[in-house]
């Protein structure tokens, strides 16, 4: 009988379960770390306006640099709208991440099978008489 060269490299469900989990939690990290980035009020301009990332807000300074003037009711407004882009990925990310780190944790890291003590064994040799 020949054995599957397959079966060396596959992982089993509980590993396929922690590497998703650990995927989880780099995709929440990634989206916590990147930047946050809403609409131009002006279409024509050809890029919008960067906010921040979810890990430190809204940044005010990036905000009127990509808006092109300072006028303080667009500020203001913008400075909203990207706090609630922000807080609507900060909520996102660290979903992704928190999830991920308690799977990872629960299926890869603490929970190992333990050998079996030796009078949980099953009895071997010859029967008592």
């Amino acid at each position: 009988m020949t054995t599957d060269p397959l079966d060396q490299i596959t992982l089993t469900p509980r590993g396929f379960g922690a590497v998703l989990a650990l995927l989880a939690m780099l995709v929440g990290l990634v989206l916590a770390v990147v930047p946050v980035g809403v609409a131009h009020p002006d279409p024509a301009s050809g890029h919008g306006v960067t906010c921040g990332n979810a890990i430190g807000g809204a940044e005010t300074d990036w905000i009127v640099e990509d808006l092109g003037y300072n006028v303080q009711t667009t500020t203001v407004a913008y400075i909203a709208l990207c706090e609630e882009a922000t807080s609507a990925r900060a909520t996102k990310a660290w979903l992704l991440f928190a999830g991920g780190l308690v799977g990872v944790l629960a299926l890869g890291a603490l929970r190992r099978p333990l050998p079996a003590s030796p009078g949980s064994a099953p009895p071997s040799g010859p029967a008592p008489a």
